[in-house]
């Protein structure tokens, strides 16, 4: 696969993880960010499962004690990630959380395998990052609020972790969807009894089971798939300053969907985002 692939793979995943709180503001009301978090892991692994029946892939030797960093750092960031945009809402709460990933896997990524950030990634995440903190800011300073803001770096950092622990495993030559499978079903599993705790309820009823299948398939089984496989051909931290379409697709639909309102410094600030993508995508340096 070539490199350009690469980046259209992990764009295309960050575009669909960008649906996700928009989808929550849809759903039912009243239901746990923790509930919301917790129950599309089992349900996206599901999903992953059914795509691996259908395409018969054999099943590799995996690092389990990575499986189990990787799947815990995917659920700490769903639990912290519906959170944060519960607290601060979509745009803001998807700004903050996914605009300290990069930064964020270069430092894991740094600390991990004592890997230097290359001078386009270097670029690239400073467009980014200003146009992410544009976004964060574009209603003004007023409405930030602390603990959302705590609990976005958290779901950040987490997201780092599973990326840099999913590439580990990747470098061994692992089926990238197996990996994603094997790393989401534990995730699940380990979110059941949060589930329960938090009430599930909410899923027998019309709105609720619409909300969790769409997280299921569309930020969960098809972007998580789309993420591995652009991951395995990238460094981590460039990985994570592509995926930045989230919160720039996040910003619009709060506005287009939402009404939440979309002022010119947001619209500066997608434009930023949108260039550091295309920057760092018309280089060929991994």
């Amino acid at each position: 696969m070539s490199i350009k692939n690469n980046y259209l793979l992990i764009i295309l995943a960050g575009v669909c993880f960008g649906t996700t709180g928009t989808a929550q503001a849809l759903g039912p009301t009243g239901v746990s960010s923790l509930a919301v978090g917790a129950s599309r892991l089992p349900l996206g692994a599901f999903l992953i499962w059914l795509y691996l029946n259908k395409t018969h892939t054999e099943k590799p030797k995996l690092n389990l004690g990575l499986i189990w960093i990787s799947a815990v750092g995917i659920l700490a960031y769903q639990l912290a990630f519906f959170s944060a945009v519960r607290i601060t809402g979509v745009a803001i709460g998807t700004v903050t959380a996914l605009g300290s990933v990069p930064i964020l896997t270069g430092i894991v990524e740094f600390i991990w395998h004592k890997n230097r950030p290359h001078f386009n990634w270097v670029i690239a995440t400073f467009f980014t990052t200003f146009g992410i903190f544009l976004l964060g800011t574009a209603n003004g300073i007023s409405e930030f609020k602390p603990i959302g803001f705590l609990l976005a770096l958290t779901a950040g950092l987490s997201f780092s972790i599973f990326t840099v622990a999913s590439k580990q495993i990747l470098k061994t030559g692992a089926d990238t969807t197996y990996v994603m499978y094997e790393t989401f079903k534990l995730a699940g599993f380990l979110a059941l009894p949060i589930l329960f705790f938090a009430g599930f309820t909410w899923i027998a009823t019309g709105p609720g089971f619409a909300m969790l299948f769409w997280l299921a398939l569309v930020p969960t089984a098809i972007s998580y798939i789309s993420y591995a496989k652009g991951l395995q051909g990238l460094r981590p931290s460039v990985a994570n300053t592509l995926v930045l379409a989230e919160p720039a697709t996040a910003t619009l639909l709060a506005a287009l969907v939402l009404n939440e309102s979309l002022t010119q410094k947001s619209l500066i600030g997608i434009l930023l985002v949108a260039s550091g993508l295309i920057y760092l995508s018309l280089t060929s340096d991994k």
